[in-house]
């Protein structure tokens, strides 16, 4: 005998969806106030990481009038973005509000920057863009949820739209996967106090990695005629694709 009949299936899946969702909010919220500074503690490649999406995009400089961020947080990415293409219009997606109130403080003045609470993983904005981004936050989301966010993310964009994807990846081997998990935090220990270092071990309880080759199967799996990897540090890599 079944537990559940498939319609309480399926409501029991959405429940729990919701409830590591709003975990996941909990989780961001509470760092929101040192956020930006633990994310320079955090990554070990920051500058590089970040750098070189402008990079790309002072190279490539598509026609980008209008952008999205998702899992925008405090609107770190999107400060890089906009650096590059100062006048787009962009919207800033995040399911932790008190993330989003420092992203207000950074843009303050900026009426091309416009804030929506919501969860990415189930819906999009209405509108279409030239250029969506996101950084450190679609590895929170389960298998099923990835691919259909790819396949969303491919119907939002413009015609030679371009998605950018900065994340953490899994390695190809469960060895270097063991490798670049330890390095990590040893350097996480060595470099900040005892707090950060939970926070990061709290946060890390959220993760759920694909590799990065899943992921660009995913991606031109969704319709992207083009996926690439463009820089990767360890467990850190940026991936671009074009619709």
């Amino acid at each position: 005998m079944a537990l559940y009949k498939e319609g309480e299936r399926k409501t029991v899946k959405q429940r729990e969806v919701r409830m590591e969702s709003d975990k996941i909010a909990s989780q961001f919220n509470s760092a929101a106030s040192e956020y930006d500074k633990q994310r320079e503690l955090f990554i070990p490649c920051f500058d590089d990481y970040y750098g070189i999406v402008q990079t790309f995009l002072e190279f490539n400089r598509p026609e980008v009038q209008t952008v999205l961020d998702l899992g925008a947080g405090t609107g770190l990415l999107a400060m890089y973005v906009k650096q590059v293409f100062p006048n787009a219009s962009y919207v800033l997606v995040d399911l932790a509000d008190q993330m989003l109130e420092i992203a207000r403080k950074r843009f303050t003045g900026c009426e091309n920057v416009k804030y929506e609470i919501n969860d990415y993983s189930e819906s999009l904005p209405e509108s279409a863009f030239d250029l969506i981004i996101s950084a450190l936050s679609i590895h929170h989301l389960n298998e099923s949820q990835k691919q259909s966010l790819y396949k969303n993310i491919f119907k939002k964009l413009n015609r030679n739209g371009c998605f950018i994807n900065l994340d953490q990846f899994n390695a190809e081997s469960e060895k270097l996967n063991e490798f670049y998990t330890k390095s990590w935090y040893e350097r996480i220990k060595n470099k900040v106090g005892k707090s950060e270092e939970n926070s990061w071990l709290a946060r890390r309880e959220l993760d759920k990695e694909n590799t990065v080759s899943q992921t660009i199967e995913m991606l031109r799996e969704s319709g992207f005629r083009d996926a690439e990897c463009i820089y990767q540090y360890m467990k850190f890599a940026v991936i671009v694709a074009f619709r």
